[in-house]
C-alpha cells in the first residue's frame, strides 16, 4: 500500500509532528504503526462504558443478534460478571456494526481523535466499518495470522484505508496485543485456507513464517494502525481480565458505503435508548 503525501496539520490529535511523521513513515515502511498515548484512561473508558452496555443489551435484542458472534467456552468457565469479565460464560464475543448499535460511540473523543488521525494521514476517508472483539479471562480463542483484504469481496490493496485496533485497557503479548509481520504489505495477497471457528463463522487463515514478528505491547489510550494487506495475528488472553479492543476501518467513501448498506437493510439501527445521529 502506498500512502499520499502528508496532509495539511490538524491541531485535533495529541502527535506532534515528529511523532506523526514516524507513523506515517512506520506504515509505508512496515505497513503498520504502534501510537501510545493519544486517549486519557478516562476517554477511553467512556468508549468502554458504552460498549460494555452495547454487548449487554444486543444479547437480548432479536434485531441485533445477526450482528453478535459468541465463541462457546471450552473448559473451565471463567467466573461471569457480565461483559466486563466473564463475557457471561462466552469465551469470547464480537460485535458488527458497534457503532451502528451505539451511535453515542461516534461523539467519543477516542473516535473524533483516531477519524481526524486517519484524516491526516491519509485524506478524505470516513469509517467504513467498525467492531469489538472482547476475549474472557483465560480465553482460548486467538485470532489467526490473516490479512483483512482476505475477507473482501475485492482482494486487493487498497489505498488510503486504515485499520485502527484500539485496546480498551493496557495490553501484552500474554493478554493477547497485536502482531504484525513487517513489510507484508509489500506483497501480494497470500493465500489463506477457509476455516470455520468455533462460533460457527467462516473465517480466513494465513500459515506464514512468522519469524520476525513484532508483538505491540501498549498502555491504555495507544493504538495500532494497519494496512488491509498487513499480516496480523492477535494470541489467546492468558491473562486473569478480559482483553477487550474497538477496531475501526477507515477509507475513501466510507460513509457513503455505510449509506448504502442501510438503504439494504443490511445495517443495524440503534438499540433501544440510543439516540439516532446523522453521518
Amino acid at each position: 500500500m502506498v500512502l499520499p503525501s502528508l496532509p495539511r496539520r490538524s491541531d485535533s490529535i495529541a502527535l506532534d509532528e515528529d511523532a506523526f511523521r514516524a507513523t506515517a513513515l512506520a506504515l509505508r515502511r512496515d505497513g503498520f504503526a504502534a501510537v501510545p498515548g493519544l486517549f486519557s484512561r478516562d476517554e477511553v473508558r467512556d468508549v468502554e462504558r458504552l460498549l460494555d452496555r452495547a454487548l449487554l443489551e444486543a444479547e437480548h435484542t432479536p434485531a441485533a443478534l445477526p450482528f453478535l458472534v459468541r465463541y462457546p467456552r471450552r473448559g473451565e468457565v471463567a467466573e461471569d460478571a457480565g461483559p466486563g469479565r466473564g463475557l457471561g460464560g462466552w469465551d469470547q464475543i464480537e460485535l458488527n456494526h458497534a457503532a451502528a448499535l451505539a451511535p453515542a460511540l461516534l461523539e467519543t473523543a477516542v473516535f473524533q481523535g483516531c477519524t481526524a488521525l486517519a484524516r491526516r494521514l491519509a485524506g478524505r476517508v470516513s469509517r467504513s466499518f467498525d467492531h469489538v472483539i472482547y476475549k474472557g479471562a483465560r480465553n482460548q480463542t486467538a485470532t489467526p495470522w490473516h490479512q483483512d483484504a482476505a475477507f473482501a469481496l475485492w482482494r486487493a490493496s487498497r489505498p488510503r484505508q486504515l485499520h485502527f485496533w484500539i485496546p480498551l485497557q493496557d495490553v501484552t503479548p500474554e493478554s493477547g496485543c497485536m502482531t504484525f509481520l513487517a513489510g507484508s504489505h509489500l506483497g501480494p495477497l497470500v493465500r489463506h485456507r477457509r476455516v470455520l471457528r468455533s462460533s460457527g463463522q467462516p473465517g480466513q487463515e494465513a500459515r506464514p513464517d512468522p519469524a520476525g514478528s513484532i508483538s505491540c505491547p501498549l498502555p491504555v489510550g495507544g493504538l495500532t494502525i494497519h494496512t488491509p494487506t498487513t499480516l496480523h495475528r492477535a494470541g489467546r488472553n492468558e491473562s486473569a481480565l478480559p482483553r477487550k479492543a474497538w477496531i475501526i476501518q477507515y477509507g475513501p467513501l466510507g460513509s457513503a458505503r455505510l449509506a448504502v448498506k442501510r438503504l439494504a437493510g443490511a445495517l443495524p439501527v440503534p438499540l433501544a435508548g440510543e439516540s439516532t445521529r446523522l453521518e
